[in-house]
């Protein structure tokens, strides 16, 4: 993302827009990748039934110095792709499609990362495919193409440490994966598992082939890495009750989703906040604790704060249950369960 991001700042032909539009539900690091570029935050609100944008604040926003508008595509659940990609053109501003979190998930028939000028695919951790580290920018403009060939040139290569360091993550990684040992400790220091935290200390460093090799062997197998994912996600779609303490993230029309995991709210916070420290072990987690309009850490790089109760709700609310292909149907109902006997 920082590359991506600074590279479409050497594109345009305007030096003053510097600020990048996101959602305020969203992962902390597209907020430190765009500090990281050396760019300025602008947030927008969300819809609590899908966790796309407020369409009708983001077209209120003042776009005189926006370079780019932000998806977030967030748990392989596409945003309503078509409509920013119309809002970024009427506004005469880039469309980057941040499919992180939804690799091959597609809305209108189009995969999610194609739309707008570029998109991007992480490799990271917990992803649909992972090498644990790096990424994927793909890009419909040779101009910024070649931008971002250049910038990348410009880039240190990992050391052997760096690679013998993430070999040993990544056995560790696909261990910690298997339900029968979330009881493990959900949070080993180096790995970062369980919590999220704001980090803007990481380096920006090419893609080592070790890694590549681990991606493209999944990228092979991606089709039936996402079925296994749908699979779980629309059973707990099914079998998972809406009550008055318990509300659905909706799937827009059009949109086949990858469910990188499944999405839930429980309106109850001190509810929400026991179960996931009842029920860890069986991988419930709170993916980020504060919308970014609250998060202190990026405070001085953001501009023209708009509300963002919605996003703040959410933040209080949400939780989400595991998907990965070591998901069986016993850990399914067990989760299921535990989701559904919670009432008032």
């Amino acid at each position: 993302m920082v590359l991506l991001l600074k590279s479409l700042k050497d594109l345009s032909p305007e030096n003053h827009r510097n600020e990048v539009v996101v959602p305020a539900y969203t992962c902390y690091s597209v907020a430190s990748s765009i500090i990281k570029a050396g760019l300025k935050i602008r947030i927008c609100d969300i819809d609590d039934e899908t966790l796309s944008y407020n369409i009708d604040q983001l077209n209120g926003i003042p776009f005189d110095n926006v370079l780019c508008i932000l998806t977030a595509n967030l748990y392989g659940l596409p945003n309503q792709l078509t409509d920013l990609e119309k809002i970024a053109e009427k506004h005469n501003v880039y469309l980057v499609d941040d499919a992180a979190q939804s690799i091959n998930s597609k809305y209108e028939g189009r995969y999610a990362g194609t739309f707008g000028i570029a998109g991007i695919y992480s490799l990271d951790k917990g992803k649909n495919i992972t090498s644990i580290d790096g990424g994927i920018i793909i890009t419909r403009s040779r101009d910024l193409s070649d931008i971002i060939d250049e910038r990348y040139r410009e880039l240190d290569s990992p050391t052997f440490r760096d690679n013998a360091v993430t070999a040993v993550k990544i056995l560790i990684y696909y261990f910690l994966l298997n339900p029968y040992f979330y009881w493990l400790p959900a949070n080993l220091p180096f790995l970062k598992l369980g919590k999220t935290i704001y980090d803007d200390k990481y380096p920006v460093k090419k893609y080592s082939s070790m890694l590549a090799s681990i991606a493209l062997l999944q990228l092979s197998r991606i089709d039936s890495i996402t079925s296994s994912r749908v699979d779980n996600g629309l059973w707990y779609d099914t079998n998972l009750s809406q009550n008055t303490m318990v509300k659905k993230i909706a799937v827009l029309e059009n949109v086949s989703p990858a469910y990188l995991r499944y999405p839930i709210r429980i309106l109850d916070r001190k509810k929400r906040d026991s179960l996931v420290e009842r029920y860890k072990k069986y991988g419930l987690t709170i993916s980020y604790p504060n919308s970014l309009d609250k998060l202190n850490e990026i405070a001085e790089h953001v501009v023209g704060i708009e509300e963002c109760h919605v996003a703040g709700k959410v933040a209080r609310q949400l939780i989400t249950l595991p998907t990965h292909i070591f998901v069986k149907e016993k850990d399914r109902l067990t989760l299921c369960n535990i989701i559904n006997s919670l009432s008032e």
